[in-house]
This record gives C-alpha cells, sequence and structure tokens, in this order.
C-alpha cells in the first residue's frame, strides 16, 4: 500500500481583501497480489474439465474374504448369516443398478451370497480383484 499526499495553496487578493485556499489532496493505492499454485499438469487439465478420472486404492488385502467365509459356514442357522445374507442381498441390488454400472468404476454386480455358497473356504471369485477399492471397501465396511 503506497499513499501519496498533494497540497495545493491558493492565494487571491481582492481590494484589501486577501483570501488564501489551502487544498489537500491524500490519495492511496492498494495492489492485491493473487498467487496461484500449479499442483501438476494432470491436476490443471482436471481442473480445467479435459479429464476425469477415479482414484483406486489398493492394499486392504484380501484377508477379511476367508474370514467372511469361515464365518459364513460356521454361523449356518444363526442370526450372523441372516445378518450377511441380507448384507449380501443389498450389495447385489445396489451394484446392479443402471446407475452402478455406468460408473467408470463398475466391474461387475457384488453377489457375495452367490460367491459364498459356490465357493470353498479360501478361494475367491475368479477374474474377480477383491482387493481393489470397488469390491473391498463395501466388504470390509
Amino acid at each position: 500500500m503506497s499513499e501519496e499526499i498533494h497540497t495545493t495553496t491558493t492565494t487571491t487578493t481582492a481590494g484589501e481583501h486577501t483570501e488564501t485556499v489551502v487544498t489537500t489532496t491524500t490519495t492511496t493505492t492498494t495492489t492485491t497480489t493473487e498467487e496461484t499454485t500449479s499442483v501438476s499438469a494432470l491436476a490443471d487439465a482436471m481442473d480445467a474439465g479435459k479429464f476425469s478420472f477415479i482414484p483406486e486404492f489398493g492394499g486392504q488385502g484380501i484377508s477379511y474374504w476367508t474370514e467372511l467365509q469361515r464365518l459364513y459356514a460356521a454361523s449356518e442357522t444363526s442370526s450372523t448369516r441372516a445378518f450377511i445374507d441380507s448384507a449380501a442381498q443389498a450389495l447385489l441390488e445396489e451394484s446392479s443398478t443402471d446407475e452402478a454400472k455406468a460408473s467408470v468404476a463398475f466391474e461387475a454386480a457384488i453377489d457375495v451370497h452367490s460367491w459364498l455358497q459356490s465357493l470353498e473356504v479360501g478361494d475367491a471369485p475368479a477374474d474377480l480383484a477383491l482387493d481393489c477399492v470397488y469390491f473391498s471397501m463395501p466388504l470390509l465396511v
């Protein structure tokens, strides 16, 4: 911020009468600087709408699947099995919607009930990466 002060003095005389006018002008200048930071060319392109993507985090592991299979097999007549069946049905319905199928993250319907009944404990559904976030997040939660 900068400030300039200008003073002007004007004196006029008319007969015996003298008039002095002092004018002071103050000018204040403010400069605003906007700093922009570019994270990367990819981030800039995404911000501009040129690209879109869905990040997928791995590393959840598949240990939950064998644990779920064992729990399901051991709880044939309990409320635990009913809970797993209910959750499995909800996941199948949700992952079978047109909205889910239209998602770029869609890999396949999440048919936990079918997988639990048709596979041996320790076996995973063929051609499915259960450790990718599309499957692991709903199954872990």
